[in-house]
């Protein structure tokens, strides 16, 4: 014999219902209610972690928007250089990519050059080349207002007429292991 749970009475030990107050006797009910409530919470929490469904592959003419912030290639212009002092190794080119930012967000953004990579036809990935050519507008490192707009040319050297070249951009490519988003150039 127990005592039921609510009105005290002296009930067999293996009932799950007071015949007195007509109580339900198990607390399973209450288990599974909270448990279910558990996993809703527990599942709001980690969905909120959830990566971002983002495309990452586009071509080179796809003007990419990525948190409010427009990205394109403009032009692509490959060359051996121009001068003595700009002139690519033997066997190698250098490819000038103008990439055009458009801060469309509210907020100021930072922008950077490092930030673009570049992946040859071999697999290699790497930072762009510091010089520029005597017409180009190199991008340099700052910041954009919101609603503002920059171009300029990032160059790299790459094996003459490689055909399988992309560039890379990592929202910050010091923390980043994954890119972000890349273009495969024509």
């Amino acid at each position: 014999m127990k005592k039921c749970k609510y009105c005290q009475s002296e009930i067999d030990a293996k009932a799950k219902v007071c015949p007195n107050c007509k109580k339900n006797q198990s607390h399973l009910f209450r288990w599974i209610l909270l448990g279910v409530i558990a996993v809703f919470i527990v599942a709001a929490v980690v969905g909120n972690g959830k990566k971002e469904d983002f495309q990452k592959e586009y071509n080179q003419s796809d003007v990419v928007t990525y948190k409010d912030v427009s990205y394109s290639i403009t032009k692509v212009e490959k060359t051996k250089g121009s001068n003595e002092y700009f002139q690519a190794k033997d066997g190698y080119e250098y490819v000038k990519v103008t990439i055009k930012i458009e801060n469309n967000s509210d907020e100021k953004i930072s922008y950077n050059p490092l930030d673009f990579q570049m992946v040859n036809g071999d697999g290699v990935e790497a930072s762009w080349y510091s010089i520029t050519a005597e017409d180009d507008v190199q991008l340099e490192a700052g910041q954009l207002e919101a609603g503002g707009k920059i171009e300029g040319v990032i160059i790299w050297e790459q094996k003459q007429d490689d055909t399988g070249l992309k560039v890379r951009y990592y929202k910050n490519v010091v923390f980043d292991n994954d890119y972000t988003f890349q273009w495969t150039l024509d």
